[in-house]
């Protein structure tokens, strides 16, 4: 049986989110473990300058709808030079013409993760995509997973939840060394401390709930809030108003975007992520946050959103509110900071289930299981010494 792959990914996605980051570390540790990885994506992008300098193959393609027709014919041309045992698409863009470019090049292993499934309709298209030029669908949390089977109907076979993971690290920061420094970084008193909160500028990302609760408590605790993640410009502005609606202007700060948020975990004494569902999904972009502030070993606390829940389990790993009820979650802090034999019990169970299960290391042997299942389900169909070939 075949023990290494080449794998291609795809994405037309030009940002350095939580996706980007995702392919990048999950590529990085497929080279690590002997595979061969190939990355095509927008040129100049930061996940194709950061794969083209850590070495992969990389391949500059626009994705842009009026370069559609050629991009096709250049990623049917790509597929039949590199050869890749599997192609993993990661956007809808690149999806509508990669699968089925990677079909007419024969591909044998093709697969589309979902990263987004708020917006996924059951049209005919999709079910297209979805349905017959996808081997396998990956997603992010096992709600989408359930979601995408039950709109499409699959079999539990072709649909696998492989959470977002990241890379382990076992040199982090003191926390009273990260606190002084976020405190010096924010301007603040080397005494202060912090509450953080994840916000990215979304309409359901929860910051009114989170600006409750910290103005129903902040006559009873000395903490500043703090938002990371908080994009700069005129959400920083409107964040800011909301703030001095609140009455708490004076001891609210935003970290913004970095490459590192470890630090500033490790300086918090807790962490609150709140989105809400819209249109029963949870916001994308917590879950990351959610994981490195669990594996800094900063208590969490966590909207009953199936993604976070798929995660939390109260009074284990992190406490859950509902969405929305300000009064619970400023219970919930209060909890936090003052039962300290409670927090530091769930902190380190929090931290194991990380260290376990959601790393860039059990993400990788989980995904080369699939790939495994996959060639042998090809052996059976085909026939012995028909190695990984492509099935419909």
């Amino acid at each position: 049986m075949k023990s290494h792959y080449k794998i291609v990914h795809t994405t037309c996605d030009t940002g350095w989110g939580d996706l980007e980051k995702r392919i990048f570390n999950e590529s990085v540790w497929m080279d690590k473990n002997g595979h061969q990885v190939v990355i095509v994506a927008p040129d100049g992008t930061p996940l194709f300058q950061k794969a083209k300098k850590y070495g992969f193959r990389v391949h500059a393609m626009s994705f842009t709808p009026m370069g559609l027709i050629n991009n096709y014919r250049e990623l049917i041309r790509i597929f039949q030079n590199e050869q890749p045992h599997v192609l993993n698409v990661h956007g809808h863009t690149d999806a509508k013409i990669a699968l089925p470019a990677a079909q007419k090049a024969d591909v044998p292993c093709r697969i589309l993760s979902c990263h987004d499934t708020a917006h996924v309709r059951n049209s005919w298209y999709n079910r297209r995509l979805y349905k017959k030029l996808s081997h396998y669908i990956f997603t992010t949390t096992d709600y989408a997973a359930r979601h995408m089977q039950a709109l499409f109907h699959l079999k539990s076979t072709q649909v696998f939840s492989i959470p977002d993971s990241i890379p382990a690290s076992e040199t982090l920061v003191p926390p009273e060394t990260a606190r002084k420094d976020l405190a010096l970084e924010l301007g603040c008193d080397p005494a202060t401390r912090f509450i953080g909160f994840v916000g990215p500028a979304s309409r359901n990302n929860g910051v009114t709930t989170i600006f409750q609760a910290f103005r129903q408590i902040q006559s009873r605790i000395s903490h500043h809030l703090v938002l990371v993640g908080g994009e700069p410009g005129n959400h920083r502005a409107r964040y800011m108003e909301m703030a001095q609606k609140a009455g708490i202007s004076g001891r609210t700060h935003f970290l913004g975007l970095t490459e590192d948020t470890r630090p500033g975990y490790r300086g918090m004494d807790c962490m609150v992520l709140a989105p809400e569902d819209i249109n029963g999904m949870p916001d994308k972009g917590v879950l990351w946050a959610l994981l490195e502030a669990m594996y800094c070993s900063c208590p969490v606390i966590g909207s009953k959103t199936d993604g976070i829940s798929d995660i939390i389990q109260h009074g284990t790993t992190g406490l859950l509110f509902d969405a929305e009820d300000a009064a619970f979650l400023s219970d919930l802090v209060l909890d936090t900071l003052n039962r300290e034999a409670a927090t530091l019990e769930r902190i380190h169970a929090a931290r194991e289930l990380v260290r376990r299960f959601y790393t860039i290391d059990a993400m990788g042997r989980n995904i080369i299981r699939i790939y495994r299942l996959h060639q042998v389900r090809c052996s059976r169909q085909q026939g012995f010494g028909h190695d990984f070939q492509p099935h419909e």
